[in-house]
């Protein structure tokens, strides 16, 4: 995530908000959570603490904004990528752009995590929280059920549960790369992603024998 210098006057108050916004980001993704501060932020972003209290009124405010940002960075990201894409063609490629294949889906999901645990005593963070899962769960269900609809898919896959078990077998797998380099590495992640794939295309679980897990994880 490339650090740009403190928006000018002249420019938009949703510019200078944004900036502030990475500036929370870097600091959750690169040094913790614990060290998320109106102080930090406002050194990192380059503007005074009261600027950055003008448009956050605290950590809270500032830790929702950052996994909103981060969220909405990776459905735009996505959508550009799925462009006109559609059914298993469009969800693969969703799946890729979730799942940490580069230094800036792993700092999004840094983010996330970090927001999850405080979801758990922030009513508000979890409201949050809920609203990104199920943005994403209801753009899988979308590409589940025009995969169906063009003979992708078996007819009898129960599309709502085998969007959400995906789901959640993905997230699972993105938050064990967090602490597991090796298995960021694009051929362990590879291979997983044509496990569910492969899955999803014969409803087999014989489809999740893919490559050699002892040379990619």
């Amino acid at each position: 995530m490339k650090e740009t210098s403190f928006p000018k006057a002249a420019e938009t108050t949703q510019q200078r908000r944004d900036h502030i916004i990475q500036a929370a980001t870097r600091v959750i993704a690169e040094d913790g959570l614990s060290t998320l501060s109106v102080r930090t932020v406002a050194t990192r972003s380059g503007c005074s603490r009261g600027l950055v209290e003008h448009y956050f009124r605290n950590k809270t405010a500032l830790l929702i904004a950052s996994n909103d940002w981060a969220n909405r960075v990776y459905l735009e990201r996505v959508e550009a990528a799925v462009s006109t894409m559609s059914g298993l063609e469009a969800l693969e490629h969703r799946l890729r752009n979730l799942i940490p294949y580069n230094d800036t889906s792993h700092h999004e999901w840094k983010v996330r995590i970090a927001f999850w645990h405080q979801g758990s005593t922030i009513p508000s963070v979890e409201e949050s929280n809920n609203r990104s899962f199920y943005s994403v769960y209801n753009a899988i269900l979308a590409d589940m059920r025009q995969a169906q609809a063009k003979g992708e898919i078996a007819t009898t896959m129960p599309l709502v549960v085998t969007s959400e078990l995906l789901l959640m077998t993905v997230i699972g797998l993105c938050v064990c790369c967090m602490n597991d380099s090796k298995l960021r590495k694009k051929a362990p992640l590879d291979r997983r992603l044509a496990m569910m794939m492969g899955f999803l295309k014969t409803g087999d679980v014989a489809a999740l024998e893919v490559g050699d897990p002892t040379k990619d994880y």
